[in-house]
C-alpha cells in the first residue's frame, strides 16, 4: 500500500525542480492507488505544468470538484483551450462569491475571470473583475495593465497601496503553518536516529531512505494531516501544497534556531524551534506590510486569522497587545510534563538569549529594503508612466519613464515602453535606436520586436529589417512576432503575396493579436482586396476596440471607395483613441474636404500640422486642400518647405507646377512639371491622381503614422 503523504511531498519536489515526467509518473501511481479529488488535483497540476492541457482538462472535468484550487486549475485549462464557457462555470460569475470562496487565490481567479469577460466582449464586467483583483492584492500588475489597455480610468496612487487590513496574501499561510506546531517536525541529519521510530515511510524518516542534503526542513506529520490542511486552507478539505510555498529561507540566519547535537532527540527541540519561528514570523509579517520596522496591527483579529483558524482555539493566532511586536502562544506538548533538568534550564536560557538578539536585530532592518512599500512606490511610478502611454500622451510617458530609478530604467521592459512611445510619436529613428540597443543587450527577447520591424519599415532600412526578420524566425518559429517581422520585410520589398502569407501565419499562431490582424488588413488594402481588408480590420477592433490603427485602416478603405461619410465616421473613432496624432487629423481633413466642408477641412489640417510639424504628409495635404479651396498663394509656403526636406519627391514638384499655373506663372509651372517628369517619368500620370486623391496611393498613409 502506498503511503499518500510522502508521495505528495516527492511529487511537489519534482515539480519544483522542473522534473515534470517524473512528477507525472509518481502522481499517476498515487492517483491509481487513491482516486480522490486531492490526488486528481496533484496529477492535474503535473499535467498542466508539462503543458499537457487536454489531459489535465479531461481529468478534472470528469470528477465533481469542491476544492477551489482544483476549480481554478480546471478554469486555467479551459481558458488555454479556449473553452471560455466551461471556465466561467468553473469559477462562477459573482465576484463577491469568487473572492470569498477562493481565499488567497481570489485575486488570480478574478484576474482569470476578467480575461474571460474581455475575450467574450463583456468589458464592463472585465473591468470590475480587474478592479476587484487589485483591491484584494495591489501587486496584481497584470490586472492594472488590462485596465489601462481597456481605457479605464485608474489611478496608480490609489491602487498601489496597502490600505486594506484584509490583505495578507502569502504571509498568512506561513503564520498558520508555524502556529500548528503539533504537525511540524524538524529533520536533522546530525541527530542520531531513534530506535523506536516507526518503520513505515513517513516524512520524519524519509531522510534515512533518500539523500537529503538540507540540515533542517519543515515536513508535514502524517499523524494529523487533516488538522494541518485545515489550518492552511481555511476549513476546506485536505489538499497538498507545494513545499516551496511560504517557506522560510534555509540559509543560516541568527534569527532561526538550529538544532544541535546537544539535543537528546528531535522532539525536545520542537518547542524551542517553534517559539523562535513564531517570533520570527511575527516580525516578518510586520516588516513586510508596514511602513516601519516595528508596529502593532491593532487588537482586532485580521481576516486571514479568522479564515485560517478553522474555529479551533488550539491552532489560532493570538496577539499580545502589551508588546509592540506580534507574539505567538506555543501549544502545550502532547507529552506529560516532566521535571526539568539542569540541561533543559540551560537550553531555555540559550533560547532567551537568541530572542534578545532578535529584538536587537529587528529595528536595524530598514523598511525601504525589507517591506513591500518600496515595491509599491515603484509600481506607482511605472503605473503613472504606463497609464500615460496607453492614453497616448507619449511625451509625458517618456518623461515619467526616464524619472524612475536607474536600475529599473535600464531594464528591457522600460526601454521597450520608451521606444514604443517614440514610435507612437512617429519618431521612428529614435525608437529604432532604442530597439537596436535592446537587441544588443537581450538578443533572445522578442517583446516589442513587431514595433521595431514597423519602425524599420517606415525608415526603409531593408538590410536591417531583413536581418531582424531572419534572426527572429530562427529564434522562435512559433512566435507570431517573428512572422510579423518577416511580413513587414517582404512588404517593404513589395512582395505582396509572400507578405500576406507571413501575416496570415502570425494570425494563425496568435488569433488574439490585434496588431497582427491590423497589419494583415493593411496588406490586403494595398493589394486592393478590400473585402478581406475590412474583415481583418474588423477582427482587430473586436479584439481591441482601442486599436486606432485598425479604425484608421477601415477609414482608408472607405476613402478608396469614395465613401467619404463612412470614412469620416471611422476616422473619428480612431481620433477618440489617439487625439494627438497629426496623421489621423490629416486623414479627417481629407474626408471633410471631399465632402465639401472646406473650412472645417482647413482647420483640421492646421491642427494636424501643429501636432506634427515634422511630418511632410500633413503639409502636403494642407497645400493640396488650399489649392482646391482657391488659395494657391497660401499653398506655396508649405510646398517650398516640402521641396527643401524632400528634394526628390516628384509629387511636390507637380503640385508646385499646378500652383504656379493658377498664379499665372507659366514658365515656373512648366519648369516644375519638367522636374517632376525627370524625377519619375513613368509614374507622373499616377502622381497626378494621387495629388488630389491621396487615398489612391499605393501604400496607405497610415503606415507612416
Amino acid at each position: 500500500m502506498i503511503v499518500q503523504e510522502p508521495i505528495q511531498v516527492i511529487v511537489w519536489d519534482c515539480l519544483n525542480n522542473y522534473e515534470f515526467d517524473n512528477a507525472i509518473f509518481l502522481a499517476e501511481r498515487l492517483h491509481a492507488e487513491v482516486a480522490s479529488e486531492e490526488t486528481a488535483f496533484l496529477l492535474g497540476t503535473c499535467y498542466y505544468r508539462a503543458r499537457r492541457l487536454n489531459e489535465a482538462h479531461y481529468l478534472l472535468q470528469n470528477i465533481p470538484l469542491t476544492l477551489p484550487q482544483a476549480r481554478f486549475l480546471l478554469a486555467k485549462c479551459c481558458v488555454d483551450l479556449k473553452l471560455y464557457k466551461d471556465a466561467e462555470i468553473a469559477l462562477g460569475t459573482n465576484l463577491d462569491i469568487v473572492a470569498s470562496e477562493f481565499g488567497e487565490q481570489a485575486p488570480y481567479a478574478l484576474q482569470l475571470l476578467a480575461k474571460i469577460f474581455n475575450t467574450t466582449e463583456r468589458r464592463t464586467k472585465a473591468a470590475d473583475a480587474s478592479r476587484k483583483a487589485l483591491a484584494l492584492n495591489p501587486f496584481m500588475w497584470k490586472s492594472f495593465l488590462q485596465l489601462c489597455n481597456m481605457g479605464e480610468k485608474v489611478e496608480p496612487h490609489q491602487v498601489f497601496q496597502i490600505n486594506n487590513a484584509e490583505f495578507t496574501f502569502g504571509v498568512s499561510t506561513l503564520v498558520n503553518l508555524v502556529s500548528n506546531s503539533e504537525n511540524i517536525s524538524f529533520v536533522n541529519s546530525n541527530i542520531p536516529n531513534n530506535a523506536n521510530m516507526n518503520a513505515n515511510v513517513t516524512p520524519n524518516n524519509v531522510s534515512n531512505r533518500t539523500p537529503m542534503t538540507m540540515s533542517t526542513s519543515i515536513t508535514p506529520e502524517t499523524q494529523a494531516p487533516v488538522k494541518r490542511m485545515h489550518s492552511v486552507f481555511s476549513g476546506m478539505a485536505p489538499i497538498p501544497f507545494s513545499p516551496s510555498f511560504g517557506m522560510l529561507p534555509m540559509e543560516e540566519s541568527p534569527i532561526l534556531y538550529t538544532p544541535t547535537l546537544t539535543d537528546s532527540n528531535e522532539q525536545k527541540a520542537i518547542p524551542k524551534i517553534v517559539n523562535s519561528l513564531r517570533a520570527h514570523v511575527g516580525q516578518l509579517k510586520d516588516a513586510v506590510f508596514s511602513p516601519s520596522p516595528r508596529c502593532t496591527l491593532g487588537p482586532a483579529p485580521r481576516r486571514s486569522s479568522r479564515l485560517f483558524s478553522n474555529n479551533n482555539s488550539s491552532y489560532s493566532v493570538k496577539e499580545n497587545n502589551k508588546s509592540p511586536s506580534r507574539k505567538f502562544v506555543a501549544p502545550k506538548s502532547p507529552r506529560k510534563n516532566k521535571q526539568r533538568t539542569a540541561k533543559n534550564i540551560k537550553s531555555n536560557s540559550d533560547t532567551n538569549e537568541r530572542t534578545k538578539n532578535i529584538e536587537t536585530l529587528t529595528p536595524t532592518i530598514t523598511p525601504k529594503n525589507t517591506n513591500g512599500v518600496a515595491l509599491l512606490n515603484l509600481l506607482k511610478e511605472l503605473g503613472e508612466a504606463y497609464k500615460s502611454l496607453t492614453l497616448l500622451d507619449c511625451k509625458n510617458a517618456i518623461k515619467l519613464f526616464q524619472e524612475i530609478p536607474p536600475k529599473q530604467l535600464a531594464s528591457p521592459w522600460v526601454q521597450t515602453m520608451i521606444a514604443r512611445a517614440h514610435y507612437e510619436l512617429a519618431q521612428y529613428d529614435a525608437a529604432a535606436k532604442i530597439f537596436a540597443e535592446i537587441r544588443k543587450q537581450h538578443p533572445n527577447r522578442t517583446e516589442g520586436m513587431d514595433i521595431y520591424s514597423t519602425c524599420l519599415w517606415h525608415l526603409q532600412r531593408e538590410a536591417q529589417l531583413s536581418a531582424l526578420a531572419q534572426e527572429l524566425v530562427e529564434l522562435d518559429k512559433n512566435n507570431s512576432i517573428s512572422w510579423l517581422a518577416a511580413g513587414n520585410c517582404f512588404s517593404l520589398h513589395k512582395e505582396r503575396e509572400t507578405a500576406l502569407k507571413f501575416f496570415k501565419r502570425a494570425v494563425q499562431i496568435d488569433p488574439e493579436a490585434a496588431y497582427a490582424h491590423a497589419l494583415l488588413g493593411h496588406e490586403y488594402a494595398v493589394a486592393e482586396e478590400t473585402d478581406k481588408a475590412l474583415t481583418s480590420f474588423r477582427t482587430a477592433v473586436s479584439i481591441d476596440p482601442r486599436n486606432y490603427v485598425a479604425w484608421f485602416g477601415i477609414a482608408t478603405v472607405y476613402a478608396r471607395q469614395e465613401r467619404w461619410k463612412a470614412s469620416e465616421v471611422h476616422i473619428r473613432r480612431a481620433l477618440a483613441v489617439h487625439p494627438h496624432s497629426g496623421v489621423l487629423r490629416c486623414q479627417l481633413g481629407l474626408a471633410q474636404a471631399a465632402l465639401g466642408k472646406m473650412d472645417r477641412a482647413l482647420a483640421t489640417l492646421e491642427r494636424a500640422v501643429a501636432l506634427d510639424t515634422e511630418n511632410p504628409l500633413c503639409r502636403f495635404h494642407r497645400a493640396s486642400v488650399l489649392l482646391r479651396a482657391g488659395r494657391p498663394q497660401d499653398a506655396l509656403s508649405d510646398l517650398h518647405h516640402l521641396k527643401d526636406i524632400a528634394p526628390r519627391e516628384s509629387l511636390v514638384y507637380y503640385l508646385l507646377g499646378k500652383v504656379h499655373n493658377k498664379l499665372g506663372n507659366s514658365h515656373l509651372a512648366l519648369m516644375h512639371f519638367s522636374w517632376a517628369t525627370d524625377l519619375d517619368p513613368k509614374g507622373t500620370g499616377g502622381h497626378i491622381k494621387e495629388g488630389f486623391d491621396p487615398s489612391k496611393q499605393e501604400d496607405p498613409p497610415e503606415r507612416t503614422s
